[in-house]
């Protein structure tokens, strides 16, 4: 019986098949003419599970956001150059003379600053999760050093021997904001015989007693604002004596305090301070001018701070539990102190104040005994805790809330009082570094981001407000930003977005009420698509030489599993990278001692989880059989991938790697209609004669035959192999024309024999391959090309976990009929879903006669077979795969879906064979 099948690939994606008999010719000389009535039809339905991600960011994580920093360097005045640094392991940037562009920043912070000359910017690029290992010192005066986004880390966390991860030295007019600063042994800020310096809207972060921020005794007009500053039981500033003209104002301090000693000018303004065990400000020396004002001044406790600073854990710990405001005698003539607001948690009130040496718990004798504090309060309520930013744990109560002292109380004349809040909220009249406000108290933003193609994001706000309208602003993270309304009082709304590559991309989105106060969140999503990127070919694998086997010499065992570590391997200096999502490798099997079969599948799941091994195969080979055949396999998170051989006897197993995916931006694929490039029996593309012995032919790439190959920009490119009428035995090697052939071997033959292999391979500079035959005598080769790679195609690969999708012996309806064809299709692919092409391992098996399969789009769609009214099609005059009858043959295809998203599989031999395909990914172009 001759059937017409159909059949649906895995990719969570239905599928059907049936088969329909036809004439075959090629490479076998059979040929089986068959009426279209003398079919009937058979529909087999496959699924399986999606691959596709989704990636959170709960709104826990939403950030009361700080608006545009304020302040000013009163001497600047020329606007200068932006120079741009990236403060992140993994960008694509230039060390030493790089261009300092947004698209190809210094890879240096320090090399950026040493690069500006007065009245330029040096942008720090940001990515949350990453840092910037390095020591910054900058000797420029007039310059701004500005963080882009809410992560432009600086950390001395990898400088040995450890030095502050920024210094300003002997600079004036210098501007820092949106930085953030992490030091491990050293201050995070170091100012240095500065002067007219301003640090707005920044992180500070130091375990020394020297502080967070430290200022020396040469520096005047330093302001820092609107800063977050962690100092962990330690100061979160301090200035030496002789340092003048200082501002401290609209800082949050967590754990930690100001130490002034013998300062000129100092005004501490609109903090919030909460104190550890050494108390929240302390001014010593011969300390003058100095204003303590509009201060919020809040003990530790274990509800926010369980882990330390609070009184019970410092006495347990041998602590102090000092005053909250420390003035020395030789200070308290030059200092005023009021407006401030004292929080007492619990039972753990100490003297509010130690002025000249006299502890003072209580406010009226404080305010008897030295005419100051008239208007300072004492606090019942507690502020609540706040979300800074990713990877920053605050800890801190800040916000405050309804019934506190501090609101609407601030004397917005104090010296030092800023005009907007910590999060550029005006006007600001609450103490303490945060502005009250009642309206939307809950106001918050969940993210939920989901894969839905291969560049494709659905992205969910979750929106908690009162507000009926929010505005928006969505920044995707690839330069396109979306601005517009969004319900408040709707839980979801729901955002689509296609990227124009595979990669990795930081979505930010801020949500505006409509009195002016934002909140923000992020998320990092990775598309499921990825991109190629050419390599070698190079050998990573040979159990014959131990060659990535650890040196070990030994066959592969019966029922055995070999791991192969992808990621750190091939070519020094030019290794497989880490975080590739599949490997383009050609396998080849030799000294089988048994029939049997090769799977190759990822080492773990993509959660990191060990993978089971699936019902799929890549090689088939019988004893003493050399067989090759490529495959497009799906790599773990640990790089791996693993070989199974499922044969009762031993068998080396050889590995030649031409390419990778990865999710960065490389090349996409771009599918064609497949068909004939070379064929040496009839000068097709070639001289018409045999490969000589030892000797290789070039084939034309860029621009070749029938147009559809660009002229230039193709990075590497899918072929059909085939070696027929072959002299002696050997081997073909496709290489890029123009380069040293490599250690390396596409597909092996014996006398007489016709086999294909699937080639995908680097394209030399000169738009040409090169295919060699190593043998001793000659052979002629054929090669049809399925597609090419280029940095202009838009189709990305999604790899799934390798599925069984037809096996007319148990799922099929029985073996496919001379002529007879399978259709194999998907509900995406025909519903017009951007799917360009699958990868199949497709396997001929039970051969009764003699051929070759033949795969190429189906000219008719879906809806005609259904009806009855498809046109016969007419398959290519192209080859997948030959065999002889008895032979199990498999080879990889990159089957394109054509026009209508239908396959054909055409079995061209004189007898009935069975149909086995494995599917390992498909392309898809959003």
């Amino acid at each position: 019986m001759f059937l017409r099948r159909m059949v649906v690939p895995a990719a969570a994606l239905a599928v059907g098949a049936a088969f329909v008999p036809f004439s075959a010719s090629a490479a076998t000389p059979h040929q089986s003419h068959q009426s279209p009535a003398q079919r009937s039809s058979t529909l087999v339905t496959k699924t399986a599970s999606s691959d596709l991600k989704t990636f959170t960011a709960p709104a826990s994580k939403s950030v009361r956001l700080q608006k545009a920093a304020t302040t000013t360097v009163k001497s600047r005045t020329a606007t200068g150059t932006t120079i741009y640094a990236a403060a992140y392991t993994f960008a694509t940037c230039s060390n030493g003379t790089g261009a300092g562009t947004v698209s190809m920043p210094y890879c240096s912070i320090q090399n950026a600053v040493n690069a500006a000359v007065s009245g330029d910017t040096v942008a720090v690029l940001g990515s949350v999760g990453y840092t910037s290992n390095e020591t910054v010192v900058v000797r420029t005066s007039g310059i701004s050093i500005v963080g882009v986004g809410e992560a432009a880390w600086i950390s001395n966390g990898g400088v040995t021997p450890s030095a502050p991860p920024l210094v300003l030295d002997g600079v004036s007019d210098v501007k820092i904001s949106n930085l953030m600063l992490s030091a491990y042994g050293q201050s995070a800020l170091e100012i240095i015989g500065s002067s007219n310096v301003s640090v707005d809207s920044s992180y500070a972060n130091s375990y020394m007693p020297s502080g967070a921020i430290s200022i020396d005794g040469a520096s005047h007009g330093i302001t820092v604002t609107r800063s977050f500053l962690d100092g962990q039981l330690n100061p979160g500033l301090s200035a030496a004596t002789g340092a003048a003209d200082i501002t401290v104002a609209g800082n949050i301090l967590k754990l930690d305090s100001i130490v002034a000693t013998g300062v000129s000018g100092l005004n501490l303004t609109g903090n919030t301070i909460q104190r550890s065990c050494i108390g929240a400000i302390d001014v010593e020396g011969a300390s003058t001018g100095v204003s303590i004002e509009n201060n919020l001044i809040e003990d530790a406790n274990p509800d926010t701070n369980y882990v330390a600073g609070y009184k019970s854990w410092c006495t347990a710990n041998s602590r102090p539990w000092n005053p909250d405001v420390t003035v020395a005698a030789t200070a308290s003539a030059g200092t005023v102190t009021d407006y401030n607001d004292f929080y007492v948690w619990g039972t753990d009130a100490t003297a509010l104040y130690s002025w000249s040496g006299v502890a003072y718990p209580a406010l009226t004798d404080f305010r008897s005994a030295t005419g100051q504090g008239a208007h300072d309060t004492i606090d019942s309520t507690k502020c609540s805790d706040f979300y800074y930013r990713p990877n920053v744990v605050t800890n801190v109560d800040v916000l405050p809330s309804f019934g506190s002292a501090a609101i609407g109380s601030a004397n917005v004349s104090a010296p030092g009082q800023l005009s907007s809040d910590f999060f550029g909220v005006s006007p600001y009249t609450t103490r303490g570094a945060v502005q009250f406000y009642d309206e939307d108290p809950n106001l918050a933003l969940g993210l939920t981001a989901e894969d839905t193609s291969a560049h494709g994001i659905a992205l969910v706000f979750n929106v908690t407000s009162t507000n009926v309208w929010l505005n928006y602003t969505l920044n995707w993270g690839d330069g396109s930003v979306d601005h517009d309304f969004v319900s408040g009082s709707f839980a979801t709304d729901t955002f689509s977005h296609a990227y124009p590559h595979a990669g990795t991309y930081p979505i930010s989105v801020t949500l505006t009420t409509p009195q002016g106060y934002t909140v923000g969140n992020s998320v990092t999503v990775t598309t499921a698509g990825s991109e190629y990127t050419a390599y070698g070919p190079v050998r990573i694998l040979d159990t014959r030489k131990g060659l990535g086997t650890g040196g070990r010499i030994a066959k592969l065992g019966a029922d055995s599993t070999l791991k192969l570590q992808v990621a750190g391997a091939g070519t020094t200096g030019d290794l497989i990278p880490a975080g590739i999502t599949a490997l383009v490798v050609n396998l080849t099997v030799a000294n089988p001692t048994a029939t049997g079969y090769l799977t190759a599948y990822p080492n773990e799941d993509p959660a990191g989880a060990p993978q089971s091994r699936p019902k799929s195969s890549n090689v088939n080979f019988s004893p003493g059989q050399s067989v090759p055949n490529l495959a497009i396999v799906p790599v773990g998170p640990d790089g791996g991938v693993d070989l199974y051989n499922g044969s009762g006897g031993t068998v080396d197993v050889i590995a030649d790697v031409s390419g990778y995916f990865s999710q960065t931006t490389a090349a996409g694929y771009y599918s064609m209609d497949p068909y004939r490039l070379v064929d040496t029996r009839k000068g097709v593309g070639a001289p018409q004669a045999q490969v000589s012995a030892n000797g290789s032919i070039s084939v034309q790439i860029d621009g070749a035959d029938r147009g559809e190959l660009p002229t230039s920009g193709v990075t590497a490119v899918a072929l059909n192999v085939t070696a027929v009428n072959a002299k002696a035995g050997g081997y073909l090697t496709v290489y890029p024309d123009g380069t040293t052939r490599p250690t390396a071997s596409n597909l092996n033959f014996s006398a007489g024999q016709v086999i294909a292999n699937a080639v995908i391979v680097p394209v030399g500079t000169d738009g040409k391959i090169r295919v060699f035959n190593g043998s001793s005598g000659g052979t002629d080769v054929l090669v049809d090309v399925v597609g090419y790679y280029s940095s202009q195609s838009k189709s990305a690969y999604v790899p799934v976990a390798p599925v069984r999708v037809l096996d007319t012996r148990t799922n099929g309806g029985g073996p496919l009929g001379p002529g007879g064809y399978a259709i194999v299709y998907s509900e995406a692919s025909v519903n017009d879903a951007g799917i360009t092409a699958f990868v199949f391992n497709t396997t001929m098996t039970n051969t009764k006669g003699s051929g070759f399969e033949t795969v190429a789009p189906d000219p008719n769609t879906l809806g005609a077979y259904l009806d009855g009214t498809q046109v016969w099609p007419t398959p290519p005059n192209v080859s997948t795969l030959n065999w002889t009858q008895g032979q199990v043959v498999p080879n990889l295809v990159q089957a394109s879906t054509g026009l209508h998203g239908l396959i054909d599989m055409w079995n061209r031999s004189g007898g009935n064979t069975d149909l086995v395909v494995d599917e390992f990914g498909y392309y898809q172009a959003d």
